[in-house]
């Protein structure tokens, strides 16, 4: 591929994305956040990870969240951790080869991959592990980072 080619190709790599058909409005930790999903389990599992649903409500949210299930037929993973990367930016959360989430702390959008064995199986282990992990990562910068300006 020449230069003059590379000029007309999208920098962006998130307009190639496809919609997600699922969605929930939550409420997590005082903030209103919309998760888009293609995987049942993601929201049943958000509800067991204290993720509060709300209905009725058309306002924006102040965070949304792309995650996407990749169906595994391997064994789920039991033995797993959160490893958290952070920048000025944002917060990136790696669980494995095949799990991650990063979070940009300026607009609160954040986009990742779970491994799902069971796709609309409520109570999914791995799925409710890795909303866990992500509820108490973005919890806790999202503290330290109010605890920020409030000293300014």
């Amino acid at each position: 591929m020449n230069s003059h080619e590379l000029d007309h190709l999208p920098t962006d790599m998130m307009c190639r994305r496809t919609p997600l058909d699922l969605c929930g409005r939550f409420l997590f930790l005082g903030t209103t956040v919309r998760i888009s999903t293609n995987c049942a389990s993601v929201l049943l599992a958000a509800k067991e990870a204290g993720f509060v649903p709300l209905r009725g409500t058309e306002q924006e949210p102040e965070m949304k969240w792309e995650i996407v299930g990749t169906l595994s037929s391997a064994a789920p993973v039991e033995d797993w951790e959160c490893n958290e990367t952070l920048d000025d930016h944002t917060l990136y959360l790696s669980m494995g080869p095949e799990q991650w989430f990063a979070f940009d702390l300026e607009t609160h959008e954040g986009a990742g991959f779970v491994v799902v064995s069971i796709p609309d199986r409520p109570g999914a282990p791995n799925v409710g592990l890795y909303l866990l992990a992500v509820a108490y990562n973005v919890g806790a910068r999202l503290q330290t980072e109010f605890k920020k300006e409030l000293l300014i």
